[in-house]
């Protein structure tokens, strides 16, 4: 009688790849019903993730990973992750994605424009804008306030 017996190292080596192919298993597809403009960006898992075949979060994925349990699917998307700034480029979460105040609720119309929407996990994306005003205008400005004609 033969016994097929699977030896001590072939189990540890089964055991290693379980659990490293759970791990990779991380992205929530669903999450991306839950922010707001997420396809605008033309994002997929990136969004949180810092590319779409990597484990690794970028910094919003590390703030929603803070309002998330795993495999969880509370509602994370609010005033608090609307007003951090995680990619640090100067720009709050809410504004990058069209919801300065975070009141947007999943299945509701998208809010802000389009075309202003940017990425809220890569400093790299945002769009510039000009605040520059001329001398001209100050002077008038201060006109104004002075109350002087």
């Amino acid at each position: 009688m033969t016994r097929n017996r699977i030896s001590p190292v072939a189990a540890y080596i089964i055991a290693l790849g379980l659990i490293a192919s759970a791990a990779t298993v991380d992205a929530r597809s669903f999450r991306l019903n839950m922010v707001p403009n997420a396809g605008t960006v033309d994002v997929s898992c990136n969004l949180c993730h810092t590319s779409p075949h990597d484990i690794r979060h970028n910094a919003f994925g590390l703030d929603i990973q803070q309002l998330v349990t795993p495999n969880g699917q509370e509602i994370f998307w609010g005033p608090k992750l609307a007003a951090l700034d995680s990619d640090g480029d100067g720009v709050p979460n809410g504004v990058e994605l069209g919801d300065p105040a975070g009141s947007w609720t999943a299945g509701a119309d998208q809010p802000g424009e389009a075309a202003s929407i940017t990425h809220p996990g890569d400093a790299a994306s945002f769009i510039e804008t000009i605040t520059a005003v001329g001398e001209t205008t100050w002077a008038s400005v201060k006109v104004i306030i002075r109350g002087q004609q």
